[in-house]
């Protein structure tokens, strides 16, 4: 009798585990969604696995400085065995921890955030998918250029008086043209047979090689194709790694 119901036990467990992932899923992508409409994520204690911090209290960054109250969220992530994390995340993770932005402008807050961790280099590492980790975690990392590794003059130069490589290119090409949704709507209609994420990204940087693509402008269109226009269909799903699947409905 026992084992039958430890083995029921593992067997619902099973099932929890399962639902907790999908729920996961489902939460990770709402939080695109918001931050593509420049919103306050409502799930801002999801990891990119998933997984969300427990007990933090609701005074747990009260009186720290902006800096000190993002580096002890980050140390609490890596002791609960999670990694780096989005903006979006830090921002309502230290805001519901009980830190006192200098603002009641929630946009500016964000600005002052986003401030924060791009010029404390020294301390936070921006990784190339846009999150950040402390960069004691990354001891072999090196430093993305995102054209604000700057110095006094604005200009960030070597010993010969000429841009740092890296940092020119995002100079020169920090003024692009963001691609649109209706572009990318157009690339995924215009797909044939079965696709992936990763194809429509490969389409769109092939024929707007000027286009800045921002990583959440995909799954949000995929994901309105799919639910609200009913313009696609999901052939299979995400399943580890490997991304879901999809084909014209």
């Amino acid at each position: 009798m026992s084992n039958d119901i430890l083995n029921t036990i593992e067997v619902l467990t099973s099932k929890v585990r399962a639902k907790e992932e999908e729920a996961n899923k489902l939460k990770k992508l709402v939080n695109e969604l918001c931050e593509e409409v420049e919103i306050p994520v409502r799930y801002p204690h999801i990891s990119e696995g998933g997984a969300a911090i427990s007990g933090i209290r609701s005074d747990q960054f009260y009186g720290q400085t902006l800096t000190a109250a993002i580096r002890n969220y980050l140390e609490l992530r890596k002791a609960a065995n999670l990694g780096a994390a989005s903006s979006g995340e830090i921002f309502g993770a230290i805001k519901d921890g009980g830190y006192k932005f200098g603002t009641n402008n929630e946009d500016n807050a964000k600005i002052s955030l986003g401030n924060a961790l791009r010029k404390s280099s020294s301390i936070f590492h921006r990784l190339p998918n846009g999150s950040y980790g402390l960069l004691a975690w990354y001891p072999n990392a090196k430093e993305l250029p995102d054209g604000n590794a700057t110095g006094k003059t604005g200009k960030a130069k070597s010993k010969g008086g000429k841009l740092k490589h890296g940092i020119e290119r995002t100079i020169a090409t920090s003024g692009a043209a963001l691609v649109t949704n209706k572009e990318i709507r157009d690339v995924v209609l215009a797909q044939q047979g079965e696709f992936q994420a990763s194809d429509i990204e490969a389409a769109i940087r092939a024929k707007f090689p000027s286009k800045e693509l921002r990583k959440t402008k995909i799954p949000s269109v995929l994901f309105i194709l799919k639910t609200e226009k009913g313009l696609l269909k999901e052939v299979s799903p995400r399943s580890g790694k490997k991304g879901a699947t999809y084909s014209k409905g």
